[in-house]
């Protein structure tokens, strides 16, 4: 889920040396009228 909101410089979700994966959007839902949505992603081939 995805909550479109700022907070300072933000914290990683995964630590520095961790290979990156090119992702593709595959799927996008709106959940309720605050903006937030569930984003659904693959590995891009």
């Amino acid at each position: 889920m995805f909550f479109p909101i700022v907070l300072g410089t933000g914290k990683r979700l995964f630590g520095d040396g961790v290979a990156s994966t090119e992702l593709r959007l595959v799927d996008c839902k709106p959940v309720g009228a605050d903006g937030v949505v569930i984003l659904t992603y693959e590995p891009k081939r």
